[in-house]
């Protein structure tokens, strides 16, 4: 099972999340898999300067949970410092929300039909 860690925020530029997103996906390159899969950024079209961060992560080995990768993931000083720079661009407290993957449709390849 997949485990999805979201983080709503105001901001008034999402650039800069997302500047702190790609920094975060370098550093996890080369480190430890931890079950991060990836995360994606999303900007709220009705409610401008909201944006939702969305944190996917996935069983490594069998003996930790989705969920419990994500935990541990969150204690590394890695994700601390990155936490505390996310804190800094923001305003005001970020609100979490966590899901359990039942149900996913991927799509692989290009959509494009050029």
């Amino acid at each position: 099972m997949r485990f999805t860690q979201g983080i709503r925020v105001r901001c008034a530029d999402g650039g800069a999340i997302a500047k702190l997103l790609v920094e975060y996906d370098k550093n996890q390159s080369s480190l430890d898999v931890m079950g991060f899969i990836g995360a994606r950024l999303y900007a709220d079209r009705d409610t401008p300067g909201q944006f939702l961060i969305m944190a996917d992560f996935a069983e490594v080995d069998g003996t930790l949970t989705a969920e419990e990768e994500a935990m541990r993931n969150n204690q590394r000083n890695e994700t601390e410092g990155w936490y505390a720079k996310l804190l800094e661009v923001i305003d005001g407290e970020p609100e979490w929300i966590h899901y359990d993957l039942l149900y996913h449709t991927g799509v692989t390849g290009n959509l494009r039909t050029e």
